[in-house]
């Protein structure tokens, strides 16, 4: 139980959206939630423009220095990613510059990937940052999910060297 509200104080912090908005995940394992996505990769946010328009079209457009790649052999080295700004309707935080992400994405028509919303788009750098606020035992258990997440996503299909 007390792992629960935990994985879902974790998943609410600021920097991450992941599984938010009225997404449910019939998903038991964390291998077969990587199944639906396209793309699962690490980066560092380059740069970000925002794409103006309505409350449902508006969206982050963010370039990414690709890291490590678990899913999709064709994510190259730097890739655009879409994040909706609309918090209420899926969308996500703006991405800090430099910050490093995990990235489970969807690929779209247009050559980008799209984050947020139902898909996970974390801030490495600041949950790390947020988690250190938590109590011990807290912060023992995120790093216990922590390991879980990292050993079911396993050895990655591609290390980009800098």
């Amino acid at each position: 139980m007390f792992r629960t509200i935990l994985l879902t104080f974790i998943l609410s912090l600021s920097p991450l959206t992941a599984l938010g908005c009225s997404c449910i995940s019939e998903a038991k394992t964390y291998e077969e939630t990587f199944k639906k996505y396209d793309a699962i990769f690490t980066g560092i946010a380059l740069n970000t423009e925002t794409t103006p328009g309505d409350w449902s079209s508006s969206f982050y457009k963010t370039e990414m220095q690709v890291q490590k790649v678990w899913k999709n052999r064709d994510v190259m080295r730097s890739v655009f990613i879409k994040t909706y700004t609309e918090r209420n309707s899926c969308g996500g935080p703006v991405p800090t510059i430099g910050n490093r992400f995990l990235v489970f994405a969807h690929s779209t028509p247009d050559g980008l990937y799209v984050t947020g919303g139902c898909s996970m788009f974390m801030d490495l750098d600041q949950t790390e940052k947020e988690v250190g606020s938590l109590s011990s035992e807290a912060k023992l258990e995120w790093e216990a999910i922590k390991a879980e997440i990292w050993s079911a996503l396993g050895k990655p299909l591609i290390v980009f060297r800098n």
